[in-house]
């Protein structure tokens, strides 16, 4: 049985940690996570292939596992207090997911049942997180209660349009990570990581795996636009997560979305990254002695510099090093 991990929301302290598993060379670690107690069992023929490369955030873990070549039965529990979310992408038949018919696509279990599951070769993404981060996540942004949510069994969105977009996202932000390097060791970093995945996988949970979310009056599309410009407005120097303008609004993350589509034909994402980069282009163009590109990207939040520039230069047409060229030429 492996040690428990702790995933407790509160734990501040707690440091990113990446580890590979080689399923071929080591077969004992399809079974060696940390935090889980399961159980791999091989029942169709070949030689076992495939590859894990594991991500252990702050109160979040995420798995991406390939097998590439045989067909497991894995059994047992998943770490105590977590809900379990799956993304998988090129599923070479149907599996079974605690007897629920299991394809490409978004799934939920809850570690309160055991997991039995019937997994064929795929891609497969696994996100664990903390129940209690996740609830009050969904009850910030989506107005929704999961106290019962998957006390039945799992739910299954099979979608594979869905999972192969959401796993290009998330695989993209374990490449970032990678590109970090020790950065992720730092807990203001590993917690942007973690709100980043809860942030993709929010929406989705609630739209696609039988999250019932409640009606209520939200105030009229215009000025709940309103009132957010002056809450990003007040705060230009640490702009406020969706989830933090959903908090202060006293709106659903959907109602948000909706507003900003109605009144600015953009959604709310984009409009606060519009704001960062209009911040940092004032603090390039100023042109101030000592000022760096890099300093812009961690003034303004901006985590990953390859993907601050692409956005800067779509946004602007030129790249961050030439606003800031151009504005040393003027001195």
């Amino acid at each position: 049985m492996n040690l428990p991990l702790d995933l407790a929301a509160s734990d501040a302290t707690a440091h990113p940690v990446r580890r590979e598993r080689d399923f071929c060379a080591d077969p004992e670690s399809l079974e060696g996570i940390p935090g889980w107690d399961i159980h791999c069992l091989q029942v169709s023929r070949g030689a076992l292939a495939g590859r894990s490369v594991d991500l252990h955030l702050p109160a979040v873990q995420l798995l991406f596992e390939e097998y590439r070549n045989v067909v497991t039965n894995q059994f047992g529990c998943a770490p105590p207090g977590s809900i379990s979310l799956g993304i998988a992408v090129s599923m070479k038949s149907e599996g079974l997911l605690n007897g629920t018919r299991w394809g490409d696509g978004l799934s939920a279990f809850d570690t309160r049942h055991e997991l039995d599951s019937i997994v064929w070769p795929t891609r497969l993404i696994s996100v664990v997180v903390d129940r209690r981060l996740l609830a009050e996540y969904l009850w910030d942004t989506e107005h929704a209660d999961i106290e019962h949510w998957l006390s039945d069994g799992p739910a299954v969105a099979n979608d594979a349009p869905l999972a192969a977009g959401l796993a290009e996202r998330l695989s993209g932000l374990a490449d970032s990570c990678a590109v970090l390097g020790d950065a992720i060791g730092t807990p203001a970093v590993a917690h942007r990581l973690r709100d980043s995945v809860l942030a993709l996988l929010g929406p989705h949970i609630v739209d696609r795996l039988s999250v019932t979310a409640p009606s209520r009056p939200e105030g009229s599309h215009v000025e709940v636009v309103r009132r957010a410009r002056e809450l990003v407005s007040a705060h230009q120097d640490d702009p406020p997560s969706i989830r933090e303008l959903c908090l202060a609004l006293g709106v659903s993350r959907r109602w948000l979305q909706l507003s900003f589509n109605a009144v600015l034909q953009m959604s709310p994402l984009a409009y606060l990254r519009a704001m960062r980069l209009d911040r940092a282009r004032r603090m390039l163009a100023s042109g101030a002695t000592g000022v760096q590109v890099k300093n812009a990207v961690e003034a303004y939040g901006f985590w990953h510099l390859s993907r601050f520039s692409r956005d800067y230069r779509d946004l602007f047409g030129e790249l961050p090093s030439e606003t800031l060229q151009r504005a040393r030429a003027r001195t």
